[in-house]
């Protein structure tokens, strides 16, 4: 049986307690502002539009997600506009694997847990290859070869920036992967969902040549610009596999959202990712200052500390309020972290941070 979202079961924990008006708030999930739009029509509300997404989201997709990825060949490459990262991947999970036969799906650890549940929901396997925070999280690629080998891996997930610890890897880690995954064919799945939220200005700079052999890329308008609701996702990838996914996708959740995707079409202003640096500086800043060891993030809006008494920071969160996402939610071997999002309101994020201080849970 298919578990519940780690994730969002969390928030609904949480929007309980708040209606019996109990104090209750997430470290672990965002909150985000409102936004508000003038002249809306819902004129084509009716419509199902392209089957494959709207041709002006398909450039703008090529052009705020995918804009570190060089075409190489733009006849053999193609984009598809999905409700939602989820969405895109199952798409991908399930075109890869075949039925009756062994699927080994290879997910980099510590990962985003919807992955495993989508890889079982697809009729394949998920095996871990975990990275560790006094590694940096840095993959060792000797290691990897030999595990893509060792367990026959069709496909191999990597997420950058990766959630939960916000590890984004550099253009020559991502040649390696690239260069790995061909020579194994073994086909690699890049989640960049969080690639607007990047803190190294290098990173931001890489360009890479895309060839479509085994890579396919995920990106997220939502994710990105803080549009979750409008759930709009898209993938890079070759013709053939882009005409594979746009047939599952179709048969399971119709045409991508027409209104969603006109809405961001029509308000280009939707598209601009809030400056996170100085949220991540002042959270890590105070794990610093309490003697926290924790991976300083390259890119997304998560932390993943550490946790020096995990005991006292269970019973101490619960007391006043604080729930969170533990660890081993992530992966095995991470049960003594657990996931901090510092994108959140100002108020709320210094409410937390100020508990935190007093009752002294970290």
């Amino acid at each position: 049986m298919l578990r519940k979202s780690v994730t969002l079961s969390l928030q609904e924990d949480i929007d309980k307690l708040k209606k019996n008006n109990s104090f209750a708030i997430s470290l672990s999930n965002p909150s985000f502002s409102a936004k508000s739009l003038k002249n809306i029509t819902l004129s084509k509300f009716n419509l199902q539009g392209s089957l494959s997404g709207e041709e002006k989201l398909i450039q703008l997709a090529k052009l705020k997600l995918f804009k570190n990825w060089k075409i190489a060949n733009e006849n053999k490459s193609k984009i598809l506009i999905t409700n939602g990262a989820k969405a895109a991947l199952y798409c991908i999970f399930k075109a890869i694997s075949e039925d009756k036969i062994k699927n080994n799906f290879g997910i980099i650890n510590p990962n985003w847990p919807t992955y495993v549940d989508l890889i079982k929901l697809s009729n394949a396997k998920p095996i871990f290859f975990n990275t560790y925070l006094k590694d940096d999280y840095n993959i060792d690629f000797t290691k990897l070869n030999n595990f893509i080998i060792k367990n026959n891996l069709k496909l191999l997930v990597v997420s950058s920036p990766n959630n939960p610890c916000g590890k984004v890897y550099n253009k020559n880690d991502i040649l390696k992967l690239i260069n790995i995954c061909s020579k194994n064919k073994c086909y690699l799945v890049l989640d960049e969902s969080f690639s607007s939220h990047i803190f190294i200005k290098q990173f931001k700079k890489d360009v890479i040549k895309y060839k479509q052999d085994y890579l396919i890329l995920v990106n997220s308008f939502s994710k990105n610009f803080h549009l979750q609701g409008l759930r709009l996702g898209a993938v890079l990838a070759s013709k053939k596999l882009i005409d594979i996914f746009t047939n599952i996708h179709i048969a399971v959740n119709g045409a991508p959202n027409f209104l969603a995707q006109n809405l961001i079409i029509k308000y280009h202003s939707l598209l601009k990712a809030p400056d996170l640096n100085e949220k991540m500086n002042y959270v890590s800043n105070f794990l610093d200052s309490k003697g926290v060891e924790f991976y300083k993030p390259d890119g997304s809006f998560y932390i993943f500390p550490k946790i020096l008494n995990k005991t006292k920071f269970k019973n101490l969160a619960k007391r006043n309020g604080l729930f969170y996402l533990s660890g081993e939610a992530f992966g095995n071997g991470y049960e003594n972290f657990y996931r901090l999002c510092f994108e959140k309101n100002e108020t709320e994020l210094k409410m937390i941070i100020n508990i935190m201080d007093k009752y002294e849970i970290y």
